[in-house]
């Protein structure tokens, strides 16, 4: 056991993966290590580990935002390992000591040990989890060349996933020459194939058409679903891990217990054998990442904003709020599952697991944190229900009164009179959208919101102002 963790008497509650850290060679890089990492991917991979021939898996976490250095340097302090603490909706909470980040590389300060570890060829895999506005594509999936980061990486600089992606796949192609997967795990539908478009037009962009060539051949981007619903890394946890293990981590990540890793069969090089430890690997993802994003991420924006309005602090208060719980109930039933139609999902079953966890009072997820980056939440999440309804020739009521929500979030941030801070990252999108006929006119007809439907389908326009002047009347 590392320096990390000192025995104490309550050592026997604190699971560990039966392996030798020292064994452990790296074949993932991955970037992007938020909590949802360490509460996710690197459980799976940890618990690979401790299987047999399997020591070659373990990972380096990379973490590629200057914003996140300071973090970063307590995680290589720390060597990479934490406590990971579980909750069950019952109380029962689980403690493990995950070590399966077995080197650091903080890239926003030493790029090029990046680019190294990405040519390497004992790896075989590049995970990545950068949030969904990390990909810069707009509806059409067409890279915004003309965002600054993206502008300045394809001079040269190094701001965003694309451009240590461009280096270290440059230098492996000159070098090992390795075949190698990039396995997406952002909420994106088609995420494999989002991460792959946006890349090969960076890579036009750099006109560099020989390792446009290369990585056509080499690299493989399968998509791949993934769900365990992460908090914001809160102080309780971390106190309560030092009072019952004695063990100073400042790296503590708690989430619920239920966890899923569903990822498509199409690997360009070695496939590690996840399936061991319950990842599932199928010939088309679609099906789950529908009903993920539909029901679950769909869910908690619609329903978020609404608990904002209302005050809570709390996902799961506004889970056991009697009016909240029924429009999330109406909004599955009505809207979303019927939007989705046939599927393999028994989508019935799973609104009812995603119920039961959204109500998990011991998870403490906040609201404000599932408010947070709604401009590029709502085109991937609750467009598809939008568009599903209508195309079904029905009107989605209860999806246009989460959109409404949204918007009346918006003006009564943008007054100062919400409890629940707004953090958008694309906030000059929403310079537009005030008050008024005009406002709320250039919100329902938003191209990167809703595409082509305020077009094809004009009555969505007068149905969400109709819906919007409610919601502002309801909380005027």
């Amino acid at each position: 056991m590392s320096n990390f963790l000192q025995a104490s008497s309550n050592m026997e509650q604190l699971s560990v993966q039966n392996y030798e850290k020292d064994t452990i060679q790296a074949g993932i890089v991955h970037l992007g290590v938020g909590a949802f990492h360490r509460a996710h991917q690197a459980v799976y991979i940890d618990h690979l580990l401790a299987h047999d021939s399997q020591q070659h898996w373990g990972i380096i976490g990379v973490n590629i935002r200057p914003q996140d250095s300071q973090a970063f340097a307590r995680f290589i302090q720390q060597e990479g390992e934490y406590v990971l603490k579980t909750m069950a909706a019952d109380g029962e909470t689980n403690y493990e000591h995950i070590r399966s980040i077995v080197k650091q590389i903080d890239g926003s300060q030493a790029p090029e040990k990046v680019d190294t570890a990405l040519a390497d060829a004992n790896i075989q895999l590049v995970t990545s989890t950068v949030t969904e506005g990390g990909y810069y594509l707009d509806e059409n999936r067409r890279l915004m060349l003309e965002h600054p980061a993206i502008e300045a990486d394809v001079a040269g600089a190094r701001n965003t996933l694309y451009a240590f992606l461009y280096a270290g796949l440059k230098l492996r192609s000159e070098t090992s020459k390795a075949k190698i997967t990039l396995l997406c795990c952002d909420n994106l539908r088609h995420n494999g194939e989002l991460l792959k478009t946006g890349l090969m037009q960076f890579l036009a962009a750099k006109e560099d058409t020989l390792l446009a060539q290369w990585v056509e051949t080499n690299v493989s981007f399968p998509c791949s679903m993934v769900d365990r619903i992460t908090p914001k890394p809160s102080q309780q946890h971390i106190d309560d891990v030092q009072t019952r293990f004695a063990v100073d981590d400042k790296m503590t990540v708690m989430g619920e217990d239920f966890i899923q890793w569903v990822v498509e069969d199409n690997f360009a090089g070695e496939k590690p054998k996840l399936d061991l430890v319950g990842v599932q690997f199928v010939k088309d993802v679609v099906p789950f990442e529908e009903a993920k994003i539909r029901i679950l991420n769909a869910g908690h924006t619609c329903v978020t904003y609404q608990a904002a309005l209302k005050g809570f602090t709390y996902f799961d208060e506004a889970m056991r709020d009697e009016e909240l719980k029924q429009y999330f109930t109406d909004f599955i039933l009505q809207d979303s599952i019927p939007a989705i139609g046939d599927s393999v999902v028994d989508l019935p079953a799973y609104f009812g697991i995603i119920a039961q966890r959204f109500s998990n009072a011991n998870i403490g997820d906040t609201v404000e944190r599932i408010c947070t980056d709604g401009y590029a939440k709502f085109p991937i999440f609750v467009f598809p229900t939008l568009e599903g309804i209508y195309r079904k020739g029905g009107t989605p009521n209860k999806t246009l009164q989460g959109i409404a929500s949204w918007f009346t979030f918006i003006q009564l941030s943008n007054q100062g009179k919400l409890n629940t801070p707004y953090h958008e990252p694309n906030k000059t999108a929403l310079t537009a959208f005030s008050n008024d006929e005009a406002g709320i006119q250039a919100f329902a007809t938003d191209r990167f919101l809703w595409g082509n439907l305020p077009t094809e389908y004009p009555h969505f326009v007068s149905q969400l102002t109709e819906a919007i002047q409610t919601n502002m009347a309801k909380y005027a």
